[in-house]
């Protein structure tokens, strides 16, 4: 079960909008997200490819959303690893 604080549940509902919409329906019960590992590897996915375009600064270091970016992939991970 994952759950996350108000601020990274908007990242991820950011992330899925613009990179895999149909998964948008993993947040309509916003208190607990059940993630298997399928899952849990298609979200990670998701907000990787967000990290790649937007959170990286130009010396490839991350920003600050990179770093929360960073942040929600670890805690999905550990959610089901």
């Amino acid at each position: 079960m994952l759950k996350l604080n108000n601020e990274m549940l908007e990242i991820l509902r950011e992330c899925l909008r613009s990179n895999r919409p149909d998964l948008l329906w993993v947040l309509d019960d916003e208190k607990t997200i059940e993630v298997d590992e399928e899952l849990g590897n298609d979200l990670r996915n998701v907000i990787n490819d967000e990290f790649v375009k937007v959170g990286l600064n130009d010396n490839d270091e991350p920003n600050e959303l990179g770093i929360k970016l960073e942040d929600l992939i670890d805690k999905i991970g550990r959610s089901y690893l």
